[in-house]
């Protein structure tokens, strides 16, 4: 329908605008429409876009408008604010309208602050309501209209720059505050996506990294393995893996912790100094986000490796193999099950020590608690294979007082005065206790060990992290000789053990879902979990690779030993010295038995396995 003079006075009347320039602007505004996202010209205050439905002018100056439906359009400013522009419904006041379009009531002072000190809502009026205060799916839907290129990546949210209104364009600071939440995280920004400035070029694609998104975005994400971040290559130095350090990140634990396996504090220092030097790497402590870190092929586990590796081949072979073995016993509150209960270390074998904090105490404190929970709470048999004086008493104290006198009960009891005579006992009494017990194959299935213990890692990490057998690191005989284990009962019973092929990847199998299912048990409570890796086969410490020997010599088929926290992580060791965490521990521990043999089917596996290789 053409425009006539008369019309752009109509549109004009009601603001008292008469000046032939005010008309003209009438008239192309009326010409204009909103079709989709649409720049509003800088006319300043007075002038601001006006909708049909009788809409309040806004108290901001508009570079683009997007309409979500008949009552909410969302908007960019000039001076790079975001809003939603909605319509009350009827009968709703501010509280209301807050709690609709914000989640709350609270953000109702900010939303009238916004429009003017407006606390009176008028139907068929839009109001004001600020980004930062909009409910998760509003954001996304106002990131969506004005900015249709945008979407979710592998690496973040990737952002189009569309360089619009008369102030400039956006830069790294308003994505930054628009993304983020933080106008600081600009840095983080510019370093991810290597710019040499601040100000992004109309239609520059940016990625803002997920780590540092607002929750909203950051639920839109595909979800990314560590590996998939991964790529390949080979210079003068020898072949390589390459990562890109992320927001947040540092070269400690999110490399070498991550995918060299190291996670002693001695070994990963060591290690992150080598890899440092061999990427030019002078301070540690200060690599921009984004950094191509060059990791040498030959520290990396074999999970992370090129799929066509030998080592990955191998290694995948292998658990291929053992997860072909699982649980098929199911005991209903573990009736007939019996839990072998080890507490690691103990009488002149402190283990590790940190901050006057001993690990023989408190892990031996934890398995009492267990040991108390298994026999009033389930049907189980509980074989220890330590204690500490005349009785199995639970100290009724945070921090626990100091002692000596654990003693591993072999017959006769061995009073600990050497850590790996102590060490070898155990397994000999555990492997006594399997023999008497394990009558039938199905028998076998029924007991489990379970030996738990605290670490001294790297002070950057925190929480529960288990070992199993590694089935191709355990040999086919071994036993103990000597004055030291001649007079013990379990020893002359049986001093060499042999063990097929067969049987140890059974035994990793089983293990591995054991292991799984209390790890499992312990994210379920809250409580902190070894953030990278939590079941392994083996330990990696000072350039060896080994199985525990309390794992390596035992028969008993699902074995494991737990490690509950890290000690030389202050926050785990203040938790570990109160009642209340190492009750929540064995309370863990036990859900965890009992989803072992309960009728639920198994966690998925945990070890990811390439798709081609099967």
């Amino acid at each position: 329908m053409p425009l006539t003079t008369d019309k752009v006075r109509r549109i004009a009347r009601p603001f008292g605008l008469r000046s032939p320039s005010v008309l003209v602007l009438c008239a192309l505004f009326a010409l204009g429409g909103w079709a989709g996202v649409t720049e509003a010209p800088a006319w300043g205050a007075s002038a601001i876009h006006v909708e049909k439905q009788n809409a309040k002018p806004s108290p901001v100056k508009p570079a683009a408008r997007a309409k979500l439906d008949a009552n909410q359009f969302a908007l960019l400013t000039e001076d790079h604010r975001l809003f939603l522009e909605a319509s009350p419904r009827v009968g709703e006041g501010l509280l209301a309208f807050s709690r609709r379009l914000t989640g709350g009531a609270s953000a109702a002072d900010e939303i009238a602050t916004a429009n003017g000190g407006a606390r009176e809502l008028k139907t068929g009026t839009r109001y004001l309501v600020p980004f930062e205060k909009l409910a998760a799916e509003q954001q996304i839907a106002v990131i969506k209209a004005l900015f249709a290129k945008d979407g979710a990546d592998r690496d973040g949210w990737r952002h189009e720059a569309r360089g619009v209104g008369p102030l400039g364009r956006e830069s790294l600071w308003h994505l930054a505050h628009w993304f983020t939440g933080d106008g600081a995280n600009f840095r983080a920004i510019r370093e991810y996506n290597e710019l040499g400035d601040d100000d992004i070029a109309r239609g520059a694609a940016i990625v803002v990294p997920a780590e540092i998104l607002r929750p909203s975005f950051r639920a839109l994400l595909p979800k990314v393995d560590p590996v998939d971040r991964l790529s390949f290559g080979k210079d003068s130095q020898g072949e390589y893996a390459t990562y890109r350090l992320r927001p947040g990140e540092a070269l400690y634990s999110s490399v070498v912790v991550r995918f060299t396996g190291r996670i002693h504090g001695p070994d990963v220092n060591a290690l992150a100094a080598e890899i440092a030097k061999r990427n030019g790497i002078p301070d540690v402590t200060d690599i921009a986000v984004g950094y191509r870190i060059k990791i040498p092929l030959d520290v990396l586990q074999p999970e992370f490796l090129p799929i066509d590796h030998p080592r990955r081949v191998a290694y995948e072979a292998e658990i291929r193999e053992a997860q072909r073995f699982t649980n098929p016993i199911r005991a209903s509150g573990l009736e007939g099950i019996t839990v072998v209960l080890d507490a690691g270390h103990g009488g002149k074998d402190a283990g590790a020590s940190m901050g006057g904090v001993w690990e023989s105490l408190y892990v031996y404190d934890i398995a009492l608690r267990v040991k108390k929970l298994l026999e009033t709470e389930t049907a189980a048999k509980v074989s220890i294979t330590t204690r500490d004086g005349a009785d199995f008493r639970i100290h009724d104290g945070d921090v626990l007082p100091f002692s000596r006198g654990h003693a591993v009960l072999t017959t006769p009891p061995y009073p600990i005065e050497d850590s790996v005579v102590g060490v070898n006992l155990r397994w000999y009494l555990a492997n006594s206790v399997f023999r008497r017990l394990a009558l039938t194959p199905r028998d076998e299935e029924k007991i489990v060990f379970l030996s738990i213990h605290a670490d001294s890692l790297h002070p950057s990490l925190r929480g529960a992290m288990a070992y199993i057998p590694a089935a191709s690191m355990i040999e086919d005989r071994f036993g103990k000789s000597g004055a030291a284990y001649a007079s013990y009962e379990e020893v002359r019973e049986s001093p060499i053990v042999n063990v097929s092929r067969e049987v140890r990847t059974k035994s990793e199998g089983l293990s591995r879902e054991l292991a799984e299912r209390v790890i499992a048990a312990f994210e379920a409570r809250a409580l902190p979990v070894h953030p990278f890796k939590p079941v392994r086969d083996k330990v990696i410490r000072e350039g060896r690779e080994w199985v525990p020997a309390v794992l390596r010599y035992n028969t008993v088929p699902a074995k494991m030993l737990l490690e509950v926290c890290n000690l030389a992580n202050d926050e785990d060791r203040r938790r570990v010295q109160t009642r209340k965490y190492r009750q929540t521990v064995a309370e863990a521990i036990v859900a965890g038995l009992r989803g072992y043999y309960d009728e639920s089917p198994p966690p998925a596996p945990a070890v990811k396995i390439a798709k081609s290789a099967k």
